[in-house]
C-alpha cells in the first residue's frame, strides 16, 4: 500500500503514465489480433524469400536462350534485370520495415526468455503455406 502510494506521489511515475507507448510493458503485450498480424507478416516475408532463389536463373534466362538479334537479347535481359530488382528492392523494404523488425525481435526475445519446446516448422504441416491470404 505504502509503496502505491509512494508511485502515485512520484512526478516521473505519472509523466512515464502519461506517455503510455513508451512503457516497455505496454509494448510487450502481443493479443491475438497482433500475433495474426505477425504470422502474416513472416508468411509474405518466406513466399518472398522462396521467390528469390530463382531470381538468378530468370535473371540470365534470356542469355542461355538463343535470340533472333542482340537487340532482342538487350531488351530480354533489361526486362528481367528490371524484374529482378523490383523484387529484391520489394523484399528489402519488406525486411526493413518497422513491423517486421518488430516482429523479428518479439521471436528473438521470446526465444531467449523460453528457449526449450520451440516446435520446428515443417512444410508438410501446412500444405498452404506459399499461398498468399487474399
Amino acid at each position: 500500500m505504502a509503496e502505491a502510494q509512494q508511485k502515485s506521489e512520484d512526478p516521473t511515475a505519472a509523466s512515464e503514465g502519461q506517455q503510455g507507448a513508451s512503457n516497455p510493458a505496454v509494448e510487450d503485450v502481443w493479443d491475438e489480433e497482433r500475433l495474426e498480424k505477425a504470422m502474416k507478416t513472416l508468411k509474405e516475408m518466406h513466399i518472398q524469400l522462396r521467390g528469390l532463389r530463382t531470381t538468378v536463373p530468370r535473371l540470365i534466362s534470356p542469355l542461355a536462350t538463343k535470340q533472333p538479334s542482340p537487340e532482342v537479347l538487350f531488351q530480354e535481359f533489361s526486362k528481367s534485370a528490371e524484374t529482378a530488382n523490383k523484387e529484391i528492392q520489394r523484399f528489402r523494404k519488406l525486411m526493413g520495415d518497422q513491423d517486421t523488425l518488430q516482429v523479428l525481435e518479439q521471436a528473438r526475445k521470446s526465444r531467449a526468455e523460453r528457449p526449450t519446446g520451440i516446435k520446428a516448422w515443417r512444410v508438410t504441416d501446412h500444405p498452404d503455406w506459399l499461398d498468399r491470404d487474399t
